[in-house]
């Protein structure tokens, strides 16, 4: 799989993903289980690549031979464009930006697919997805985006990121991880950011959304045996309110589940975090960190 990646630019999530639910290829195993591609598959999914990058359906495309796909990639028809390069993240945030402006939700949707594919999902949520998302609130706050802007571009995004959850390839014995946001917390974002960065992680998600009792937290941990639970502070970075939340959740948890709190208010309740025994976190790749560390960790124990 490694030489494939390197060879397609697919990412390893989007290849599995795409093996498992459309059968673009079929690999063979070697007897540890590893996967096997002949020339013919990598030179298949070097051609669904580059037509998915130019804005084609992948469900559309895995029902062609490889001749058919050559020749969409001869046509270079107006809605494929086959020798277009991957773009980079600054272009991609563009896109997505002149989308929400234009208010158009289908190439919203399309734009950001598309920088999945280009970019991988860790670089697609760093790099885009939450660049734009701070963008957004800062044209928000300023008066430059309307409410209809910002509504529409938020059920976009809800629908990508849980687009990359479904493509996610997670074991029946992964670790289970609650996401969402504590009371009060309106603004969902950076939960459905740290959702999508868990699930590309292989962890078994449970996204329960924004405005959570912590009784609901708790008792959810405990009902799907959740390893951890993440929640996103997004604004305001001072509401005595949720510092009171947070050190209540860290009574309610069951033994043993740790809580990870991370989103742009967040360090605002360092203090609430550390009574609440919590791990604060400074963003995606640090969230990544200690998912990996739990991980680890269970492994190590088991």
């Amino acid at each position: 799989m490694r030489a494939v990646v390197s060879r397609t630019g697919l990412s390893a999530h989007v290849l599995r993903a795409w093996e498992r639910r459309y059968g673009v290829v079929t690999p063979t195993r070697t007897a540890a289980g590893q996967r096997l591609y002949s020339d013919a598959d990598v030179a298949r999914l070097a051609l669904l690549k580059s037509l998915a990058v130019g804005g084609a359906q992948i469900g559309q495309l895995a029902r062609l031979s490889i001749e058919e796909l050559r020749r969409m990639a001869e046509a270079g028809s107006a809605s494929v464009v086959a020798a277009e390069e991957p773009r980079d993240a600054e272009e991609c945030r563009r896109d997505a930006l002149r989308g929400i402006e234009a208010m158009d939700a289908i190439g919203l949707r399309r734009d950001l697919e598309r920088a999945a594919l280009s970019l991988g999902v860790p670089r697609l949520l760093e790099e885009v997805v939450g660049p734009v998302l701070i963008e957004m609130g800062e044209r928000w706050h300023a008066g430059r985006m309307t409410i209809a802007q910002e509504h529409l571009a938020s059920g976009v995004v809800r629908q990508v990121l849980g687009w990359v959850r479904e493509l996610a390839e997670t074991r029946e014995a992964a670790p289970g991880l609650i996401v969402g946001t504590p009371p009060g917390q309106i603004h969902e974002g950076g939960a459905l950011m740290a959702a999508a960065t868990a699930a590309n992680l292989g962890w078994r998600v449970s996204y329960l959304g924004a405005d959570l009792p912590v009784e609901e937290i708790a008792e959810t941990a405990r009902r799907t045996g959740a390893r951890a639970v993440a929640l996103s502070i997004v604004h305001p970075a001072d509401d005595p309110a949720v510092r009171g939340h947070l050190r209540a959740l860290g009574r309610a948890l069951p033994h043993g589940v740790v809580l990870l709190v991370g989103g742009a208010a967040a360090t605002g309740y360092t203090d609430a975090v550390v009574a609440a025994k919590g791990r604060l976190l400074t963003g995606l790749v640090d969230l990544g960190d200690a998912l990996r560390e739990l991980t680890s960790a269970a492994s190590a124990s088991a």
